[in-house]
């Protein structure tokens, strides 16, 4: 990690306590807790490739839902399994991964205490070092991730994300204006917050808003797979938090 992402994301650490006393609350899910499942996303490398994971383990085995993609594609790529000493993941090309459990200190690590995931990938004759980062996880319907923020399904939902992302790390402010929802609230310290009416406002405003640094960590993290708090969907610890019609809070941390 650069200096200038790690200062951002301690920046962004001494401002949530604040903001999420702030967030509106959001609709609570549906979903029947026979349904759902306990997921645990992971984020990291396999060799220099940027990849995210997320798990779902019952019992010794790696439940459906489970799966790995590359920053690049966000195609996600299924996984199936066994847990013991080491978890055995395959995936539908041949590809394995054989992880275990990063020590957090801890007497007995487990996916709850651990830190993240470390190993190899092997496939096509080549075996690559992995190295995860235990990020986020969560209870909820496979498919349905973002159910206390939409009705929609997860693809629908990232769309636009996803959109407002590829715009703002390409430097194209007009068609990251597209997936914003105002009025747009920016964080500035704790406590102290100006709106954002319209698009307009935005490109006038945009250099002082998404400074080098927040981009760079934007760009730093993926717009897939993100953790949910407050009826909102959260990118990057905190850098900015998505709605049902888009984007709604940045922190906007110089």
């Amino acid at each position: 990690m650069t200096s200038s992402v790690s200062a951002i994301r301690k920046a962004l650490a001494k401002l949530m306590p604040v903001l999420f006393l702030l967030l509106p609350l959001g609709v609570s899910g549906h979903a029947h807790a026979a349904d759902t499942h306990e997921f645990n996303d992971y984020a990291g490398v396999i060799g220099d490739a940027p990849v995210g994971m997320t798990l779902s383990i019952s019992g010794n085995k790696v439940a459906e839902g489970s799966h790995y993609y590359y920053r690049k594609y966000l195609k996600d790529i299924p996984l199936a399994g066994t847990v013991g000493t080491d978890l055995r993941l395959a995936e539908p090309g041949g590809g394995i991964f054989v992880l275990h459990y990063v020590d957090n200190n801890a007497a007995t690590v487990t996916a709850e205490n651990s830190t993240g995931l470390a190993g190899t990938w092997s496939g096509n004759g080549r075996i690559i070092p992995v190295k995860l980062t235990a990020e986020n996880g969560g209870s909820y319907v496979l498919g349905r991730r973002y159910a206390d923020v939409t009705n929609k399904s997860d693809a629908q939902f990232e769309e636009p994300i996803r959109g407002f992302y590829y715009a703002a790390i390409g430097g194209r402010p007009a068609d990251a204006a597209r997936f914003v929802a105002f009025p747009l609230r920016v964080n500035t310290a704790p406590r102290r917050f100006t709106t954002i009416r319209n698009a307009s406002e935005l490109q006038q405003k945009w250099n002082s808003i998404f400074s080098p640094a927040w981009l760079k960590a934007l760009a730093a993290v993926s717009p897939h797979d993100l953790s949910t708090s407050n009826g909102q969907a959260m990118i990057g610890s905190g850098l900015a938090f998505f709605g049902d019609d888009g984007l709604e809070v940045v922190n906007a941390i110089p």
